[in-house]
């Protein structure tokens, strides 16, 4: 077997699949039924897990009695804390981030609850409705503290959410780059206000679960699990068990939905591999909906108060933003509780040219449910903050929600550029990206219509926003925005005898059809049909891999990177030994269609599979020094970062009598540089824009005063239905990277990074007549009421 070395470049793809919407190839398993997710596993002799769970925000345990519940049929093990501390201390997690606080989150809770939903014990049975009876028979004796809810008097609170730590603000970070108070002093037009973004959260259709197994005879731990990232997991599994890697395996069978969601690592996962090895039985647990809305990762949660500075002519010259998060009652592993106020910092100033700067960002610890990732991370709510404020700018200076952008957005003569805060922006068509935006709208138009509904008290509005994203995150993406921890990932590309192709990759799929385009990819890269080709991400012991799996717009890049990296030592056999063969030189040849064949000779040609065959049979017909593999792996950390970008247009009306508002139509504009397949891409992102209409409208974890969450069922929890997703128009632009793998960028995040700020937008411009705006999500009707009612 080729190992290549872990290099940060990848060799050219010669396109032939890449670019078409063929269509995915997963799909027949998934439509019929067939596929297995984690609930349709049958493990033989398998019990069943519930969790028993705080029903404060914060509480002192003094007492859980567990008698009854042990005593009640079909129940196999009760354990409380008791029992599993002294087994594992729980997930530590941090940063190596100067001044950055670490917690540690018990398995169960030991001492204090810190959150509504946080698990106090654990139930083991025979069925999950016995599990669920025995559960209802612990009573616990609760002491009630004083719970911190309120996002921003969390900075100066004297009382603490999380006792460990020494106050409430987990991290506290600001820079200060130019002289952004003079900047503001002197600009012709300021603009500012605080923005509110809710607390809100992925809920796939699949919720949490999985099925922990213990085989004594070997010693060895095997968790089946609904995760993004199965090799990190078998890791963080390791780090917090005290097991060697090599006796864990983790194995992720299709899963119905991540969205960042399902990339933590949570102590229930930690219970089920403890219990299942206490038993020495198949222990499963899937949650319920009312668990996952109270104790999976929660987003979002930000208060961002910024100002933007203009000069005369329009141009920005100054931006200031302090944002606070809300990270809940400990940090998230791996992504800790500073994922939404550190990822709102790392790419503040966007896709505009902005010469002085002052951020800072704050994260605190409160008591409600850890944050973690969610499409998006942490740059939606300050797109929406300056998206907004931009648009406030135009009205001001007289000049269109296009123009205002045309004017600061890096111009095309400025690439190569370097932000402010030291990123570099090889490329990008974000004054395209602007004008397509303005003439699919009709902007002209659009001002005639909404002129002459006012006047019969319509009120139309129109919101933009345009954006750019880091894709394909890996060391250098994570180092730049602060996050300062290496991440990559590998494939195995293998060549059967008969030349068809396996590809082994730590990039999963939640249904974002990797299997499909990671296959278009590797069929290019090799010069064969796609029907030959097989992708497979499944199980943690798929040894010649390791990576951190499907997140942050990575898989596309990382995968075809490390993909395209493990296949040229491949094609490069297969081209001498049909050079051999053929009695011409290797540039002579051209590998595509599953032949080799001489330039300009094609009847002069030989099959793939033939040659891939004597390479491994016939020793006389390879070169003598080859030797008869053909397999490799390679691993991709790109060196530079890959944006994509681009922009949303929306326009609605708002019914002022009610409140209500109807999305007319949204256009997007996506440049993700070379497309794989784009059926896939505008699948992705018209999801996120249904994320986003739910997101701005709908979804909100709201939280009383004594931390008991009030939105624990999809009655309370609102999500968008089809009737609430408008028609959208997409338009897609083609600026290949220069940086990544075959131009490949990403683009998994854009919808719902920057979706959400057009529609507020779009909001407050049909508001503009009574001359005030929403800051604060979600936008409900009497939110709009408030404004619009006599």
């Amino acid at each position: 077997m080729t190992v290549v070395e872990p290099h940060h470049v990848a060799p050219p793809l010669n396109p032939q699949l890449v670019g078409k919407s063929v269509e995915r190839t997963e799909d027949p398993g998934l439509l019929s039924g067939r596929a297995e997710y984690i609930a349709d596993l049958v493990v033989p002799g398998a019990l069943h897990a519930a969790f028993f769970r705080s029903p404060h925000g914060h509480a002192r345990i003094t007492t859980i009695d567990t008698a009854a519940a042990a005593a009640a049929p079909g129940v196999h093990l009760v354990w409380t804390a008791a029992n599993t501390a002294p087994l594992s201390d729980g997930i530590a997690a941090s940063l190596p981030i100067d001044g950055m606080k670490p917690t540690v989150q018990p398995v169960l809770a030991d001492g204090t609850a810190r959150f509504v939903g946080e698990p106090l014990a654990v139930v083991v049975a025979d069925s999950p409705h016995l599990a669920e009876d025995a559960r209802d028979l612990i009573v616990a004796d609760l002491e009630p503290l004083e719970a911190i809810i309120d996002t921003e008097a969390a900075v100066e609170a004297t009382g603490r959410a999380n006792d460990t730590l020494e106050d409430n603000v987990i991290l506290d970070s600001e820079r200060v780059l130019g002289d952004p108070d003079g900047g503001l002093a002197d600009a012709a037009v300021r603009v500012s206000d605080r923005f509110v973004n809710q607390r809100y959260a992925a809920v796939p259709i699949e919720t949490r679960g999985c099925i922990g197994d213990y085989d004594w005879s070997t010693g060895k731990l095997t968790l089946w699990s609904s995760t993004q990232m199965p090799h990190f997991f078998r890791t963080m599994l390791s780090g917090q068990l005290g097991v060697p890697e090599h006796k864990i395996e983790v194995i992720a069978p299709r899963v119905g939905g991540g969205f960042g969601a399902k990339a933590c690592l949570f102590p229930e996962e930690l219970a089920i591999l403890l219990v299942a090895r206490e038993l020495g039985r198949p222990v499963r647990w899937i949650e319920d909906r009312r668990e996952n809305l109270l104790s999976a990762s929660h987003a979002k949660q930000q208060v961002n108060e910024m100002e933007l500075g203009f000069s005369a002519d329009g141009k920005l010259v100054a931006l200031a933003n302090r944002v606070v998060g809300d990270g809940g009652a400990y940090n998230s592993l791996p992504w800790t509780a500073v994922v939404e106020a550190m990822g709102a910092s790392g790419n503040i100033t966007s896709v505009y040219d902005v010469p002085k700067l002052r951020d800072r960002h704050i994260t605190v610890a409160t008591n409600k449910c850890p944050t973690g990732a969610y499409r998006g991370i942490g740059w939606t709510a300050p797109q929406i903050a300056r998206e907004g404020l931009m648009e406030r700018a135009a009205r001001e200076l007289g000049i269109s929600p296009f123009e205002i952008r045309r004017r600061n957005v890096v111009q095309p003569e400025q690439f190569p550029y370097t932000t402010i805060t030291g990123l570099e922006y090889t490329e990008g068509s974000y004054r395209e990206s602007v004008d397509a935006l303005e003439e699919a709208v009709g902007y002209e138009a659009f001002l005639e219509r909404q002129r002459a509904g006012r006047e019969h008290g319509r009120l139309l509005g129109l919101g933009v926003s345009i954006f750019n994203e880091i894709t394909g995150i890996a060391t250098r993406a994570c180092f730049d925005t602060g996050f300062n921890v290496t991440t990559h990932d590998t494939s195995t590309v293998r060549m059967e005898p008969s030349g068809t192709v396996t590809v082994t990759t730590s990039i999963t799929s939640q249904g974002q059809g990797q299997e499909t385009t990671l296959a278009q990819v590797a069929a290019d890269s090799l010069g064969v049909a796609l029907e030959n080709v097989v992708v497979t991400t499944a199980s943690s012991t798929n040894t010649t891999t390791y990576g951190m799996g499907t997140w942050g717009s990575r898989g596309a890049v990382l995968g075809a990177g490390s993909i395209m990296r493990a296949s040229e030592p491949i094609r490069e056999k297969l081209l001498r030994t049909a050079a051999l063969m053929l009695e011409v030189a290797t540039e002579d040849l051209t590998l595509e269609n599953g032949t080799i064949s001489v330039t300009g000779a094609p009847d002069r040609s030989l099959a793939v599979g033939d040659v891939a065959g004597a390479i491994y049979f016939a020793a006389e017909a390879r070169p003598p020094d080859m030797d008869p593999t053909l397999e490799s792996t390679a691993t991709y950390d790109g060196a530079e970062l890959a944006y994509s970008n681009g922009g949303q247009a929306v326009i609605l009306e708002l019914d002022p009598g009610t409140g209500l508002v109807e999305i007319e139509k949204v256009v997007i504009v996506e440049d993700c540089g070379t497309v794989i397949n784009p059926m896939i891409v505008e699948g992705q992102l018209r999801g996120g824009v249904a994320q986003a209409i739910g997101g701005v409208f709908l979804e909100h974890m709201a939280y009383d005063e004594q931390g008991q969450l009030l939105s624990t069922t999809f009655l309370d929890y609102l999500l968008p239905s089809a009737t609430d997703v408008p028609d959208m128009e997409i338009i897609h632009l083609e600026t290949p990277s220069r940086s990544s793998p075959g131009g490949i960028k990403g683009m998994g995040e854009s919808s719902m990074l920057s979706t959400p700020a057009a529609i507020v937008n779009a909001v407050n411009d049909a508001l503009v007549p009574f001359g005030r705006a929403i800051t604060e999500l979600p936008i409900t009707p009497d939110r709009v009421l408030e404004i619009t009612a006599p």
